[in-house]
């Protein structure tokens, strides 16, 4: 049986984004943060309203994307230490984002959030980044990457 192997990317890349949410939803119960990341997200299509539907439409598309552009990268930097990599890709992802909110979303459309939001927000993206890694090494890696 023929895999498609980006696809298997793309997918991993959008279940991942599921423990980030489920971290990020247990520290807003503890009273950490503002916003989950679904919730974060989401304002960057509806501005002003979080919404965790929306929220999971954005970070599938985001994290299938992510998914298939790291798929690739491992080509060219190899699966050496892929759970350190993964995460790594989890922070700059966390550095992009908290970019794009501040930019356009925060303090215009939203109050500006606690800063206990954005380690709510970096771990929850460290949370994806791990979760990335584990998932390529269980189920892509097991295959050459061609």
């Amino acid at each position: 049986m023929k895999y498609d192997k980006p696809l298997i990317a793309a997918i991993i890349g959008a279940v991942s984004t599921v423990p980030s949410e489920v971290l990020t939803r247990l520290l807003l119960l503890f009273g950490i943060g503002k916003y989950s990341i679904y919730q974060l997200d989401s304002l960057l299509i509806t501005f002003n309203r979080p919404t965790t539907i929306i929220g999971l439409i954005v970070n599938f598309i985001v994290g299938g994307f992510v998914g298939i552009v790291f798929y690739y990268s491992l080509e060219k930097i190899g699966t050496d230490y892929l759970t350190i990599k993964s995460a790594s890709v989890g922070a700059l992802l966390w550095v992009f984002f908290e970019l794009m909110f501040t930019l356009t979303v925060e303090g215009e459309y939203i109050d500006i959030r606690p800063i206990s939001d954005y380690y709510v927000h970096i771990f929850g993206s460290l949370v994806y980044g791990i979760t990335l890694g584990l998932l390529f090494k269980k189920y892509l890696l097991q295959m050459p990457l061609t």
